[in-house]
């Protein structure tokens, strides 16, 4: 049998040596955990367009009497929402005057109260011959709902639609106080005792944002949705090429 030098003696052991070392990191070595947890999940919205319809409506008109000594005291309400103006309106026939129809002129005021606590006073005086008078006034809210709303699908969409900022209850069901007064034209003595005041009518209508949801148009506001992939299996060195190494001097 061939003896071997002293330099393959040391080749052989080193390569040895790493062949074993190699071993025991295959055994040692563990593929990455792979984690149970789901990756987060990216909400994908969508951008809905909201279509603004302006309508209108009345309510029931007021025909009642404003008495020197006891004005017309009332409240009335709105049941819609998104309310964007209301206008009131009275009229009355001053069915006293004097005078060709000239004199004693009754003039009436009409004071409303918002739900917001701000009030606001309107006075006109009866027409000569006819009697006839008017007071007209629109108040306005000043509300400007939002024209488009994210959401992750057309069903919580519609639901935004009921919510603030595209829904303002603000004025919808509360109270709105309104008195009219008279105060009679006529001078004398006689005329006034004969006037208790006038009969009138109150008509109110008002307009109010009717919303509605346009076809939606995708829109991606959570990012990419696709989680990103898992790092790739790292293997180890090639056993073989490390033996190669050692041993190619050795045939």
């Amino acid at each position: 049998m061939k003896s071997l030098k002293k330099n393959d003696k040391i080749i052989i052991i080193v390569a040895v040596v790493i062949l074993v070392i190699a071993g025991v990191s295959i055994v040692m070595y563990q593929s990455p955990k792979t984690s149970n947890v789901p990756p987060s999940t990216i909400t994908s919205e969508k951008n809905y367009d909201v279509i603004w319809t302006l309508r209108t409506d009345t309510l029931n008109t007021i025909s009642e009497f404003a008495g020197t000594k006891s004005p017309y005291q009332g409240t009335m309400t709105i049941q819609e929402g998104n309310v964007k103006s209301i206008t009131f309106n009275l009229s009355w026939t001053d069915d006293r005057m004097t005078f060709m129809k000239r004199m004693g002129l009754d003039r009436l005021t009409l004071e409303v109260t918002t739900p917001d606590g701000v009030t606001f006073t309107e006075t006109n005086t009866s027409a000569p011959i006819t009697g006839e008078g008017t007071i007209t006034y629109t108040v306005s809210t000043g509300i400007i709902p939002p024209v488009s709303l994210k959401a992750t699908d057309e069903k919580t969409a519609q639901a935004k639609l009921k919510e603030k900022p595209y829904y303002d209850d603000t004025w919808t069901n509360k109270d709105i106080n309104i008195n009219v007064y008279v105060q009679i034209g006529e001078l004398r003595i006689v005329k006034r005792l004969r006037d208790k005041g006038n009969d009138f009518e109150l008509k109110i209508t008002y307009q109010y944002y009717d919303g509605t949801l346009k076809a939606d148009t995708t829109k991606n506001t959570g990012g990419d949705s696709n989680p990103p992939p898992e790092d790739p299996w790292v293997e180890p060195p090639y056993i073989s090429m490390i033996i190669n190494t050692g041993c190619g001097r050795y045939v």
